[in-house]
């Protein structure tokens, strides 16, 4: 399963990158229904999941949203 995982990012990182910044948004949506404690580690894995992305698409910063 986790090689499958790496050639997927190598064959296709914008793909991949789009599929992770879907799991941050889940994440976040999940997070509003959960105590505080567990809305905090929902949001720690959104952000991984966001600097991942970030990383596949070769992106510094995050744009900016014209």
């Amino acid at each position: 399963m986790a090689q499958a995982a790496i050639l997927s990012y190598a064959k296709n990182p914008v793909g991949a990158a789009q599929f992770l910044l879907a799991r941050a948004t889940q994440a976040r949506r999940i997070a509003l229904t959960l105590s505080k404690s567990d809305s905090e580690i929902a949001e720690a894995y959104a952000a991984e999941c966001e600097t991942e992305a970030r990383r596949l698409l070769g992106w510094q910063t995050p744009p900016i949203a014209a």
